[in-house]
């Protein structure tokens, strides 16, 4: 619900609450809920619905005015019957006010001065756990509304509250998340047209609860803190406050808490307990570090005389806790940072970052200034993981639009996990941490103020920490260096061939579909081609060949066009580049890389898969949905490339919904091998490629599965940047000696960050086509 619109009283008009309902549905549809399945009710002012329409239709989801108290309520008591579900939501955005009895009421679209129609937020969820309401044992509110008090009104009429039925209840969970305390007004940014808790929670959801399951304690600890900043910014004081609720036959167990606090080993507490007896022995510095920790993580406050293990147990569960102590505690004794630092580390106290450190930053980060791009902060995080880790930061977006808050913030919370180690002198001082090492790098591709600010970040924080000035400052250099090479002159050149198979020529021979087994374009092939040639000297810009033309082309003419290409870029592009064959779906069987290129009676063969590092592309698919779907994978796979997982397809997931199960099933993998013989070969490389696996590597030739190891020479599982060099290498070891390299290696290789030539034939979708099932 997202009501902006107050006919009856229109100085209460709330421009923007319509679009905070509408962006959190939008991140319901990205995490996977049927636009079928999402009740969008809105009252919008009348310059809000051309955009509103706008961004329902980008978001395929419906919305429906709503105008009476009646209506709002006929959608819960009446809306829900006959579906069903694990999880419910409910967000609303409008006016409210607290009553006498303390109820949070929400005012509704056809509320006037004289006429308060209201309903009560509680009644609406005790309404929601009635027993005849199948399913959604698991309930997550979000209430943007003010909680002022009835007498600050000054009004002579009081609220019309409207009762929602009772009924029996069951048994459910409810997390119930208002944006402010009793007595306080919900800020709303009429620049921005949005309620200050709409935005931060959208943001949040957006950055880090990609599964429709966020973690409810992070989210209310991110939420109150940011309101916290704005307060210490200046900005008025309004505190967020959450509930989680069980119900029980009737009766109510409410669990409230700011914050959510883990479970400590016994010897762990003893541990910190007894290096803060031997190391906090000024009564009055062990008093201000006891009152920072409890202020800035937001504890209730500690008895005047509380236990060295009361003390250490809240260090060890409470996040942030520990990075608090030390913050007080390293301008005073290095030595006793120091250790309670590496306690905290090897006994695994949560939150790298101390309360204002991780505020700070978010304060940074949110403050106006544009971000890097969302392609250059998975680069950041990449550079950031130790080796052999991956993570997917959250990318919604275009690629190379900025990153949101949000998603650098997502990113600072991953990795704040990996501690960082020790170096190996004596002593071991501590290594640049992987958070840090982010922040540096987006730092090195920010604009200047932004840069200035997280490099100040960076430096207080290594100072806490311990981290020698010199350690940092390597880290600073490598980070501007990486970031120096992310303009166009970085990227790898390469030449993009787009081949059509002529099908006047081609005797009726026609290209094999998914499931066939034909091989076009062998040695021994009649077939001629109709050869498109692009050429992309390491701008990103794609150029049209001079030696380009439409005539019908064998094989061996369009290796030749591809090395006059190649000869012709090598002064400006400096290096050897990629050649990038760009096929129909259908056809990425087609064994290009055999093509030889050398003139009759020439002595030396020149095939293109030994002389360049060559791979296949797919041409866009003929259906616009199925194709749009296929590339945000291949955004969200590529970005997690440097975690090296591989999913292995054999004969037996050709079977049924075998292949599609293990692609779906893990998110993080980002590369295919394809094991499997000729029958079954080309429709998992195909289901491969539907599913936008970026990196698909399979067997030319083989007729029967090919066994695992036969891939090894081929690193598979290394870093995907350098595959297609080590399939080139592989090749030509295969022309040295075919018996001992078994494989003959087709690479499909997808990188959204090269794009297609924008030609209409080649790379638009079709309206009227459709991909058949």
């Amino acid at each position: 619900m997202g009501l902006e619109e107050y006919p009856k009283h229109p100085g209460w008009s709330l421009p923007g609450a319509a679009a905070d309902a509408l962006r959190f549905a939008r991140w319901l549809r990205k995490g996977g809920v049927p636009g079928a399945n999402i009740e969008l009710l809105l009252a919008p002012v009348a310059d809000s619905v051309p955009e509103l329409d706008a961004q329902a239709r980008a978001a395929d989801v419906t919305w429906r005015r709503i105008g009476s108290r009646d209506q709002l309520m006929d959608a819960f008591t009446e809306g829900l019957d006959g579906r069903a579900g694990d999880a419910l939501y409910v967000y609303w955005g409008s006016h409210g006010v607290l009553g006498h009895d303390d109820r949070r009421l929400l005012l509704c679209p056809d509320a006037s001065l004289n006429d308060k129609r209201c309903i009560d937020a509680g009644d609406l969820r005790q309404h929601l756990a009635r027993a005849d309401l199948p399913g959604f044992s698991r309930q997550v509110f979000f209430f943007d509304a003010c909680a002022t008090f009835l007498e600050h009104l000054h009004q002579p009429a009081g609220p019309a509250v409207a009762s929602f039925p009772h009924a029996p209840r069951r048994e459910t969970e409810q997390f119930v998340l208002h944006a402010a305390a009793q007595g306080q007004v919900a800020e709303h940014d009429a620049e921005r047209r949005s309620g200050v808790f709409s935005h931060i929670v959208n943001d949040w959801l957006e950055g880090h609860a990609d599964d429709l399951r966020p973690d409810l304690a992070r989210l209310v600890e991110h939420v109150k803190g940011r309101f916290a900043d704005l307060h210490a910014a200046g900005g008025p004081l309004q505190t967020p406050t959450s509930l989680y609720v069980r119900t029980l036959d009737g009766s109510e167990e409410i669990l409230a808490s700011s914050v959510l606090r883990r479970a400590v080993a016994p010897d762990s507490r003893d541990r910190v307990a007894l290096a803060l007896r031997n190391m906090l022995t000024d009564t009055d510095h062990r008093r201000r570090c006891v009152d920072h920790v409890v202020a800035g993580c937001r504890i209730a406050a500690l008895p005047s005389q509380e236990s060295d293990e009361t003390f250490a147990e809240i260090l060890l569960s409470v996040p942030r806790a520990m990075a608090a102590l030390t913050e007080v505690v390293f301008p005073k004794d290095r030595e006793a940072a120091d250790a309670f630092l590496s306690l905290g580390r090897s006994q695994g106290a949560p939150g790298l970052l101390s309360p204002l450190e991780h505020g700070s930053l978010g304060t940074l980060v949110d403050g106006g200034t544009p971000l890097p791009s969302i392609t250059v902060m998975a680069g950041a995080v990449r550079k950031a993981m130790p080796l052999g880790e991956a993570w997917l930061p959250p990318a919604a977006g275009e690629p190379h639009a900025p990153c949101s808050a949000g998603q650098f913030m997502a990113a600072v919370h991953h990795l704040e996990e990996r501690l960082g180690g020790l170096s190996v002198q004596p002593g071991g001082t501590p290594l640049v941490p992987a958070v840090v090492r982010f922040t540096e790098h987006m730092a090195g591709a920010a604009a200047p103020a932004l840069r200035e600010g997280l490099r100040e970040w960076g430096d207080r924080v290594a100072e806490r920490l311990g981290v020698r000035a010199g350690g940092l400052a390597e880290r600073r250099a490598d980070a501007d260096a990486w970031a120096a090479g992310l303009d166009g002159s970085a990227r790898p050149p390469r030449v993009l061939v787009q081949l059509h198979v002529d099908t006047a020529s081609a005797g009726g021979g026609g290209v094999a579909g998914a499931g066939g087994s034909a091989v076009l374009g062998g040695e021994d092939s009649p077939e001629l081609y109709i050869c498109a040639l692009w050429i992309d000297t390491g701008t990103g810009e794609l150029v049209r060949s001079a030696d380009d033309h439409t005539t019908s082309l064998t094989p061996r003419q369009v290796v030749a066009r591809i090395e006059r290409a190649i000869h012709a870029m090598r002064p400006l592009a400096g290096c050897d580049p990629m050649v990038e064959v760009l096929l129909q779906p259908e056809a990425l069987h087609l064994p290009v890389e055999t093509w030889d290129g050398a003139d009759p009676g020439e002595p030396v063969p020149a095939l293109l898969g030994v002389e360049r590092a060559t791979v296949v592309r797919s041409a866009p698919l003929a259906s616009r949905d199925s194709e749009l779907r296929r590339r945000a994978q291949l955004r969200h796979r590529w970005a997690g490339r440097t975690g090296g997982k591989v999913v292995y397809l054999d004969d037996q997931h050709a079977e049924g919904h075998a292949g599609y199960g293990v692609l779906k099933a893990d998110s993080e993998a980002s590369r295919v091998v394809v094991r499997a013989g000729m029958k079954a070969r080309a429709r998992l490389v195909q289901m491969a490629l539907y599913l936008g696996y970026p990196v698909v590597l399979w067997d030319q030739r083989a007729t029967d599965a090919v066994p695992v190891p036969h891939f090894d020479p081929l690193a598979p599982g290394d870093p995907v940047d350098r595959l297609p060099g080590r399939v080139r290498e592989y090749r030509a070891e295969v022309c040295w000696d075919p018996e001992a390299h078994p494989v003959r290696p087709g690479l499909l290789f997808e990188d959204e960050d090269r794009p297609l030539p924008r030609v209409l034939s080649l790379t638009e979708l079709s309206e009227s086509e459709e991909v058949s099932s």
